[in-house]
């Protein structure tokens, strides 16, 4: 969900964690449950002033930024470790030359 008025992101992404069960039990579909615009509308949103907004969105955003740095170099660390494990547990690379493979992998 990007919002692109007066809500930021990080606030309606709060918000619809906190509301999942609800949009969950507005799904339908007889396969799957389908989730659309249509079942976020029934659920009340209450929206702080403008001023209040701001103030959370101040307070959060580098938490966010923060949250989403750290994915970054979780991922990064993953495709390090997936590369580097196989060939350092058969013997192909040695722990001093790892670090220099390391770089490549990334």
């Amino acid at each position: 969900m990007i919002c692109k008025k007066r809500l930021s992101n990080v606030f309606v992404w709060l918000w619809a964690q906190a509301n999942i069960e609800k949009v969950h039990q507005n799904a339908n579909g007889s396969t799957f449950q389908e989730i659309s615009k249509a079942n976020f509308r029934p659920i009340s949103v209450n929206i702080p002033s403008s001023d209040l907004l701001r103030a959370f969105d101040q307070a959060v955003t580098p938490l966010f930024e923060g949250l989403v740095s750290n994915e970054k170099e979780i991922r990064t660390l993953v495709a390090t470790r997936d590369f580097l494990l196989p060939k350092l547990m058969s013997g192909e690379v040695r722990v001093k030359d790892a670090e220099k493979l390391s770089g490549e992998a990334t």
